[in-house]
């Protein structure tokens, strides 16, 4: 296969509904492959919201203290390659490179054979995200890798990265609710879902949860003989917000991180904690220096971004209750007692109510978008139901339907608007957003 041939085959299996959510079909394609996932040492990150930060941090460490690392994270923004990436570091910082497309045609090409087999023998294909979560461990084995940082997709027990038996580590950021049609109702069923990427042997990293869920953590380590330490944001110091960086001590350390949001000092210190426990477990060249120096230099896309500031433009993928408050908790501490004019798109089975509730009272106006794909939810009848909860409100807050975030900034344009414009509800526009700055006059 060509690349296009390629990407046309995922996109094909990604259009099947799986029969179920169970380790089989993507543990039979591993295996065909030869287990690449046996070959790499992986920290292994899940949770509800930071993950995509917190890897972040931690692939870059290590790679500026010297290690060749595999990054496996989704979702893709721009183009379905960056989900697999190599970080390597230099004396100025550190090189990401995405999978190239030669490289994926030649794992696809690999792996279609191995799919065929499974169904030659009456088993079932395997699920887009099983094929990629194989090909990226594939990939990161033929790099090389000295450490291979993965995030889990979805929850944590029959997430496809979960075939991972003996990870370095295994990091959790903080557990909230989200997808509880796949994950259940409750906060502990939510969180036993994910505690089911622990294995027996490998210590275990985490921000403190939520007592009843950290009493659940403990119960299990405790159970298996895990080592467990435990983040502790309480323990942040001197922190200071401003639009070009955040500075604050940890444990006596002074930490500096580019990345915004009241909510990025709390994903510094998991990462801080996690290259702690690695480096005295085998990755003895993690040092201070490394991990000062990645942490101020690491970019996330999409998370409090400062998009631009004529017009003022701050992007977020808060898409659930949790993401929601960090986001208005980051609002009122960059930019005291204003309002914002919201642009704001969901998938339907997001707890869409429960956004608006939390992000509403710092509304000045509101412009709802459709979110990507059959899942985003109709822009009118969002906003009727935007409508309806700003009659709460006794000020007047004005809600407008718009089919494209393009069109709502137009509008927003065209109206004059002298409130920051803030974005969330979604990542899926968020590539929508980019194009339309890097094609405006405003970049």
């Amino acid at each position: 296969m060509n690349y296009q041939e390629a990407t046309a085959y995922i996109e094909e299996i990604r259009g099947r509904l799986a029969s179920d959510y169970s380790l089989d079909r993507v543990m039979k394609l591993a295996g065909l492959m030869g287990h690449p996932e046996r070959k790499l040492r992986i920290v292994h990150i899940a949770g509800t919201n930071g993950k995509g930060s917190v890897g972040a941090y931690i692939a870059n460490a290590l790679a500026m203290s010297g290690y060749s690392v595999g990054r496996f994270a989704s979702p893709a923004l721009f183009d379905p390659r960056e989900q697999i990436q190599r970080v390597l570091g230099n004396h100025f910082g550190t090189d990401t490179a995405w999978i190239s497309e030669e490289e994926v045609a030649e794992r696809i090409t690999q792996i279609a054979q191995c799919v065929r087999k499974m169904e030659q023998v009456g088993g079932e294909s395997p699920t887009a995200f099983e094929i990629e979560t194989v090909m990226a461990f594939e990939q990161m084995v033929r790099w090389h890798t000295d450490v291979a940082v993965i995030e889990v997709g979805m929850g944590g027990s029959n997430d496809a990265t979960n075939i991972i038996e003996k990870p370095v580590l295994t990091v959790f950021t903080k557990i909230s609710r989200d997808h509880t049609g796949f994950l259940g109702n409750t906060l502990e069923e939510i969180a036993s879902n994910k505690f089911g990427i622990i294995k027996a042997g490998c210590p275990v990293v985490s921000v403190r949860q939520e007592q009843p869920v950290m009493e659940m953590l403990k119960e299990i380590c405790q159970h298996r003989g895990l080592k467990l330490r435990v983040a502790e944001p309480e323990q942040i110091r001197q922190k200071d917000y401003t639009l070009d960086k955040t500075s604050f001590r940890y444990q006596g350390y002074p930490l500096e991180i580019r990345q915004l949001g009241a909510y990025q000092p709390e994903n510094a210190v998991i990462a801080f904690e996690a290259l702690k426990l690695l480096a005295q477990t085998g990755f003895h060249k993690v040092n201070i220096s490394s991990v000062q120096t990645a942490f101020r230099e690491t970019r996330w896309m999409g998370r409090f971004e400062l998009i631009s500031k004529d017009p003022f433009l701050i992007l977020d993928g808060a898409h659930n209750p949790d993401g929601a408050a960090a986001l208005k908790k980051s609002l009122e501490i960059y930019f005291p007692a204003q309002r914002f004019c919201y642009i704001f798109g969901v998938f339907r089975d997001k707890e869409y109510q429960k956004i608006l509730d939390e992000m509403l009272p710092l509304a000045s106006n509101v412009y709802t978008v459709k979110a990507a794909g059959e899942r985003g939810m109709d822009p009118e009848e969002l906003a009727a139901v935007v409508t309806e909860k700003c009659g709460r409100y006794e000020r007047n807050i004005p809600v407008q339907s718009c089919q494209t975030v393009a069109q709502a900034l137009r509008e927003i344009a065209r109206n004059g608007h002298r409130h920051k414009t803030v974005i969330f509800g979604s990542l899926s526009f968020l590539h929508e957003v980019y194009r339309f700055f890097d094609t405006s006059r405003y970049i």
